[in-house]
């Protein structure tokens, strides 16, 4: 007895959602890194310094500007692995549905073995 389609997707359908909702997880994740990266001050960046203080020196000025690029360079990596996981779920889910229609009770011609040739 042939089972339904939509039995048959089911845990394709799951894995496509699971890995398309761990993509947006991973976006969520970013922004709020991002919010939390933008709130708090960073140690050596401080500006303006208050009175009484001594700057600091510009090899710690260095290291605390490159520590910041590098937390905006892997949130920019982050942010970019989330979409390319959010959208393989979303291709692989609209891949499991178009199967399911291609292989179906019949196949589908394709439209260019439909056409006719005109002498």
């Amino acid at each position: 007895m042939p089972q339904s389609k939509s039995l048959t997707d089911l845990p394709g359908r799951l894995i496509a959602i699971l890995v398309f909702l761990a993509g947006i997880a991973m976006l969520c994740f970013v922004f709020m890194e991002a919010m939390h990266l933008f709130q708090t001050p960073v140690q050596g960046l401080n500006l303006p310094i208050p009175k009484g203080e001594t700057a600091p020196p510009a090899a710690n000025i260095g290291s605390a500007l490159a520590t910041y690029v590098m937390r905006i360079g892997l949130l920019g990596l982050m942010a970019l692995a989330g979409s390319v996981i959010a959208s393989k779920g979303i291709h692989l889910y609209f891949a499991l549905n178009h199967g399911a229609d291609a292989h179906g009770a019949g196949e589908k011609a394709s439209p260019a073995s439909t056409t006719q040739k005109n002498p």
